[in-house]
């Protein structure tokens, strides 16, 4: 079988990382494998090529950049694949409106709900006839794709997420002096993309309810939000107490650092740190929304509250740091539970079954 992987971009970020894991495990199993993206090319591009795998990327500069759906083109015409399996809503319009017309079976894929681009939506709905089917690895987003795409739900595969390897705990005093947090500081850790419905300043507006200053926040990552965030940090008199150490290839240092990990976004599908969190055995707080819910129902041991109120984060916050034993206990269920939830087999067995029966109703 040969398999075109096409995303937007390879920047570090949860999709194209997630997408990365993939293309790994479908090489394993035996599947030719090519990574396209319709961005330049990004970091990911070259830790793709460092282990053997085709990339290539079209050079977009902008969604109008028309001329990038033919450098896809002829990208498809040359790798010929039997099918083009697309994430994110850029990727699945354009393989929809090149694979397809191609006679090459388009598998999308959806990793959000998005609330705030309701032109992406638009899109969605207006092409989505043109794909055989629709990956997602969340309940909750197999409901979005159906009711707000308008999918077919015999055409929507639910696959199991996953996590990669655990990172690797280190010395909690050393994990500290490597971002400059002093030793009895209450770290409240975050990772992703800083972007709006992330809700990172929340985090921030809980730093400055803190009257006891007994928390800090590590904020790992990078995005337009970023300097937003260390203006809003200055402004609300917490800069002191935020760390923004940027993108972290290895997470290990930044969980063996906090106390508890916290994630208020306003949306989410399956997002790739908070697994990562709960497989380390963090203690978690996260945003009352379906797919932190979906998780909870599923066993996962974390605390959902409102998280569009910085008071109710607080006072989650505040429940860990007076009930320390229950904290940690919460984290290691966590862990136990992500060893046999997440494991990246599933994921890999589940989407080459999604593969089969496409490629079988397309003869």
């Amino acid at each position: 079988m040969k398999v075109l992987l096409l995303i937007t971009d390879l920047e570090r970020g949860g999709s194209p990382l997630r997408l990365v894991r993939l293309a790994h495990g479908l090489a394993g199993e035996g599947i030719q494998v090519a990574v396209g993206c319709l961005a330049p090319p990004g970091p990911l591009s070259a830790e793709l090529q460092g282990a053997g795998l085709r990339t290539f990327a079209c050079g977009a500069r902008s969604v109008r950049d028309l001329g990038a759906l033919l450098r896809l083109r002829r990208e498809i015409r040359d790798l010929a694949p039997d099918l083009v399996h697309a994430t994110l809503t850029h990727a699945n319009v354009a393989a929809r409106l090149v694979a397809a017309r191609l006679g090459i079976p388009v598998i999308g894929s959806t990793a959000t709900i998005e609330v705030e681009r309701r032109w992406h939506r638009r899109l969605e709905r207006c092409t989505l006839r043109w794909e055989s089917a629709h990956l997602v690895n969340s309940a909750a987003l197999a409901e979005h794709v159906v009711r707000t795409f308008g999918a077919a739900r015999e055409h929507v595969f639910l696959i199991p997420p996953s996590i990669g390897q655990v990172p690797a705990r280190i010395d909690r005093d050393a994990a500290r002096r490597r971002f400059g947090i002093p030793p009895m500081a209450h770290v409240l850790l975050w990772v992703g993309r800083f972007d709006p419905v992330k809700r990172i300043d929340r985090i921030v507006e809980c730093l400055r309810l803190d009257e006891e200053r007994s928390l800090m926040a590590l904020l790992a990552g990078a995005g337009p939000e970023k300097e937003h965030i260390a203006a809003l940090a200055a402004r609300l008199g917490v800069r002191d107490r935020v760390v923004l150490p940027g993108w972290q290839a290895d997470l290990g240092p930044a969980l063996s650092a906090a106390d508890a990990f916290v994630f208020p976004s306003l949306t989410e599908g399956m997002p790739n740190a908070l697994l990562a969190a709960l497989g380390f055995g963090l203690p978690c707080v996260a945003s009352d929304i379906p797919a932190h819910r979906e998780l909870a129902d599923r066993g996962a041991r974390l605390r959902l509250v409102d998280c569009g109120d910085a008071a109710a984060l607080l006072s989650a916050v505040r429940w860990m740091q007076a009930a320390p034993a229950e904290a940690e206990a919460m984290g290691l269920l966590s862990a136990a539970w992500a060893e046999q939830n997440l494991r990246p087999e599933a994921t890999v067995q589940a989407t080459i079954a999604a593969y089969e029966r496409v490629l079988a109703a397309a003869k």
